[in-house]
């Protein structure tokens, strides 16, 4: 009973983590990039934790964190000069975080992962 248990939770666990990227690949595919971009500053957030790069369409890259998310456009704060710049949405190529807490949580999850298939193996040999 407790490794039918045990198995069902398992592939609950599984089918759940790799349904998120589909999902959100799904929402990507529609609205114009300067929505998706918007998307993507509104997602990170503000202050000195949302730290992005971001690359213009006229090829320029710039570096700093989030300060104001508006409508048309977001400020980009370069803490080494102590510029505020304002960046429209649509004058956006690319952005990318650059603040890599995402790496612990990914590791994070596949560490538990790991375990649970441990607790998995080890209960299937103990019976």
């Amino acid at each position: 009973m407790f490794i039918r248990l045990l198995s069902m939770a398992l592939a609950v666990l599984l089918i759940s983590v790799t349904s998120v990227p589909l999902a959100a690949q799904a929402q990507s595919g529609s609205g114009s990039q300067a929505d998706e971009i918007k998307a993507k500053v509104t997602r990170l957030g503000t202050g000195r934790r949302a730290r992005v790069e971001v690359k213009l369409k006229d090829n320029a890259k710039l570096k700093g964190y989030i300060g104001e998310i508006g409508e048309q456009r977001f400020t980009l704060i370069d803490p080494k000069r102590g510029t505020v710049l304002p960046i429209p949405y649509d004058q956006v190529q690319k952005i990318k975080n650059t603040n890599h807490e995402g790496l612990f949580a990914l590791g994070l999850g596949a560490g538990v992962i790991g375990g649970v298939m441990l607790v998995v193996v080890l209960a299937l040999r103990g019976s």
